[in-house]
């Protein structure tokens, strides 16, 4: 052994005092670092919570514009916010149009501050706007169609020439085509009014046209009920449970409630032996007494 070479339990204690400078040497880095990390999370923090509280300072212009051609940053200078914005340019993509001034009012999100600002500059161009309606010109005593001159060059068949003065229509032995000539009644309620008329077996008043869902207002006035008394009758006794099904003052219920009495107690011999069974009301009793017969 050398003079200077050091002893086995020499060796152990640097050995041991190398591990714990190591050690220490860890220890005060990971500290380091630990607040160094707490500080940047914590200045991440402050950015972020900074930010969220910024709010936009820009005041929203006010000035004349088309909802149907604006650009996107037309409308956000108008103030409208995005989403309003995302909504105008997909209505208008699914072929929407705004044709009046109030259509703007129903954009989603639209407040009465922002609607009181824009409403007075809203610009629909012409081709937006709808159709006006066709001038008339009125006689003394009758309602003329401009378009009656032309009438000799007109396809009949697809626009018929509309009524006018005191000119009527006969309801129960008009086709749909002459039907079609009474102002507001096209094809959808010509067919209606024939398809109601063959299920009731004719019309007994003209208010009954009113029995027709959506039926336009004041088509009575040109329509005239000469032969009322010739409607069809239904012989209750002898009739078929669809038949009685069919009419449309009985329907399921109340030709349920007269087949049972049918086939449980026998026939009928007038209609006042209706008011007995479940379901007929006086009202009831009213509408059948013109269509029903008992034999």
């Amino acid at each position: 052994m050398s003079f200077f070479e050091p002893t086995s339990s020499e060796r152990r204690g640097i050995l041991v005092l190398g591990v714990m400078l190591l050690l220490a040497l860890g220890i005060a880095l990971l500290v380091h670092r630990g607040d160094d990390g707490e500080k940047s999370l914590e200045s991440q923090k402050e950015k972020k919570t900074a930010s969220s509280y910024i709010t936009k300072t820009t005041e929203p212009e006010t000035f004349d514009f088309d909802p149907n051609e604006a650009d996107s940053t037309t409308l956000l200078r108008l103030g409208f916010a995005p989403f309003q914005v995302r909504g105008i340019y997909k209505y208008r993509s699914m072929g929407g149009r705004y044709h009046e001034v109030a259509d703007v009012s129903r954009i989603p999100g639209m407040t009465n501050e922002m609607w009181e600002r824009l409403s007075p500059h809203v610009r629909i161009a012409h081709r937006y706007q709808y159709v006006e309606p066709v001038p008339r010109q009125r006689a003394e005593r009758a309602k003329v169609d401009i378009y009656d001159e032309l009438a000799q060059n007109r396809d009949t068949v697809r626009y018929p020439v509309k009524l006018t003065g005191h000119q009527t229509v006969a309801l129960n032995e008009a086709d749909t085509s002459a039907l079609k000539r009474i102002p507001g009644i096209g094809s959808y309620y010509a067919r209606q009014i024939v398809r109601y008329r063959e299920a009731l077996g004719g019309f007994v008043d003209i208010a009954q046209l009113q029995e027709i869902e959506g039926m336009p207002e004041g088509v009575e006035q040109w329509l005239t009920l000469d032969n009322a008394g010739s409607v069809r009758r239904l012989d209750v006794n002898h009739a078929t449970k669809n038949q009685l099904v069919r009419h449309p003052y009985l329907r399921v219920y109340r030709a349920r409630a007269i087949w049972d009495h049918l086939h449980n107690v026998g026939p009928f011999h007038s209609i006042e032996e209706l008011r007995s069974l479940p379901d007929f009301t006086e009202a009831d009793i009213r509408r059948l007494t013109p269509y029903l017969i008992f034999e």
